[in-house]
């Protein structure tokens, strides 16, 4: 990783062969750009200073347009991959210059920048919307309501061991590898214990062997650059949020903690009690009669075959102690379950 005593000379390649080299480069900038200083060293080092040079116009805005896509869901200027003349223009330009500029001033502090988003009016907004809000701004590139969005592969995935009670949330450490990485294209043995249940930043993950669950939920494969992830609705993720290992055993830690408050058989409280913690407000009383219905019928259907119970259980690493396994359980797991693919688990807003 170390610079060359004596840099190697490039050229031009022909219709780019290898083999077919024309005219030889120097180390510059394109010249719609800040002139490179001749003070800097002409490597890595000069490159990243010039990059972070005060009168840079487009670093800055780059960073805070990604940070602002990060929270809003949408960037100020929509097309994160093209900054250039093809790409859209942003929606708000003294928005971008300000922000950018302020990013700068303060020494290019992450922390205080995303601080500065979420704490802005603009984002705490409501994001119900209107008929005429929708005839008059159906993309809401005026910022006139919050931001709606589902939210990424790995915050869904930590938010079902965040309100399971499963995740572990010490910081730093090496890569683990949790139920995912066990059936990839290209398998890994997978970790034991606290390893399981990491956040997804940690997550050990292949170049050409990504996370079947993760690619489901439209995480990005890491074989190429990408500023900008495809949101996608598909069944597939559905039988992902019921049948992945992770996801069985987050909802049936969910089911169990509701036992503990209300009971073996938890009835309407239980029941309101998983909701609320789930979707961050109170049922309705059509949506619990739902639910309660659900919990019914799965009753009945693990009544019917004290095999299914203990099978269903018995997924992930973490199962419950025999005198826990019951009919009540599992068909709390599953209720839980149908709960973390509900539009309100998983959608930001």
């Amino acid at each position: 990783m170390k610079e060359r005593a004596e840099p190697r000379t490039s050229y031009v390649l022909h219709r780019g062969a290898y083999d077919a080299r024309q005219d030889p480069v120097e180390r510059l900038t394109p010249e719609a750009l800040p002139v490179f200083d001749k003070n800097l060293p002409r490597n890595r080092l000069g490159l990243a200073q010039w990059l972070t040079a005060t009168e840079h116009p487009l670093t800055a805005r780059v960073v805070v347009n990604r940070y602002w896509q990060m929270i809003f869901g949408q960037g100020l200027v929509r097309t994160p991959e093209d900054f250039g003349s093809q790409g859209q223009l942003p929606t708000h330009p003294e928005l971008l210059d300000w922000l950018a500029a302020d990013f700068i001033e303060t020494e290019w502090d992450v922390k205080r920048l995303l601080k500065q988003m979420v704490s802005s009016y603009t984002y705490r907004q409501s994001s119900r919307i209107t008929g005429e809000l929708l005839r008059q701004d159906p993309e809401n590139r005026l910022l006139a309501r919050g931001s709606r969005y589902r939210m990424p592969a790995e915050m869904i995935r930590d938010n079902a061991l965040m309100t399971s009670g499963l995740l572990v949330s010490r910081i730093g450490g090496a890569p683990v590898k949790p139920y995912e990485v066990g059936v990839s294209f290209k398998p890994s043995k997978v970790d034991e214990g606290d390893g399981l249940y990491r956040r997804s930043l940690y997550t050990y993950w292949k170049r050409t062997g990504p996370a079947p669950v993760m690619m489901a939920l439209d995480a990005s494969k890491r074989d190429v650059c990408s500023v900008k992830r495809e949101t996608t609705a598909t069944p597939l993720q559905a039988f992902v949020f019921m049948n992945d290992p992770q996801f069985v055993e987050a909802a049936r830690h969910l089911g169990a903690l509701v036992q503990e408050r209300f009971g073996r058989d938890p009835g309407d409280g239980g029941l309101k009690y998983l909701f609320r913690i789930l979707t961050g407000r109170h049922v309705l009383p059509a949506e619990l009669e739902v639910l309660r219905q659900l919990y019914q019928d799965q009753q009945q259907y693990f009544s019917a075959d004290e095999g299914r119970v203990t099978a269903f259980l018995s997924v992930g690493s973490n199962s419950p102690e025999k005198d826990e396994i019951s009919t009540e359980l599992a068909a709390l797991t599953v209720v839980a379950s149908g709960l973390l693919s509900h539009d309100e688990c998983i959608m930001k807003r």
